[in-house]
């Protein structure tokens, strides 16, 4: 019984979420992702998601926020044909591990946006991290009232001895 648990395990680990399984919110940063990554000047073939490592959405006052992290795999179409359900992919086409960070108000009009998706070998992982991290956090906090929230140590109270 046991050896049969650790395969399954593994398995589910190296799965991930399909496209099918994220939220309505999940599908429109997605989307949203994609728009993005095939404006960029320098991409000159279609890209088609190959799979969601993972995907978080996050209620906030102003919208919800959408953090993804998705593979792409270049396809034989041009950008500009990146939505055709022609476009298949190359087997041994380019890769990309994406992080998207997508900021959207309750009618899914997109308030902030961050996709990067590097060429591995571009740069180092740590630095990478840093400012993704810093990057998604603007995105996160796109739309709000910074005066809505109260964190601990934000605001000072002096209370005035009685009169004596």
């Amino acid at each position: 019984m046991r050896r049969l648990m650790i395969p399954v395990a593994l398995w589910l680990g190296v799965v991930g979420v399909s496209s099918t399984e994220l939220t309505r919110a999940q599908q429109r940063g997605l989307q949203v992702a994609l728009e993005e990554f095939h404006k960029h000047p320098p991409v000159q073939w279609a890209f088609q998601e190959t799979g969601v490592d993972s995907a978080v959405d996050t209620p906030f006052p102003a919208g919800t926020f959408v953090r993804l992290e998705f593979k792409l795999q270049q396809t034989n179409c041009r950008k500009k044909d990146w939505k055709k359900p022609e476009c298949k992919v190359k087997p041994n086409g380019r890769k990309r591990k994406c992080l998207a960070c997508i900021k959207l108000d309750p009618e899914d009009k997109v308030l902030g946006r961050m996709v990067h998706c590097p060429i591995q070998t571009q740069i180092r992982r740590e630095e990478l991290e840093e400012h993704q991290g810093t990057q998604c956090s603007r995105v996160e906090r796109a739309g709000e009232d910074p005066h809505s929230y109260y964190f601990p140590g934000q605001f000072a109270f002096f209370k005035a001895l009685p009169p004596s």
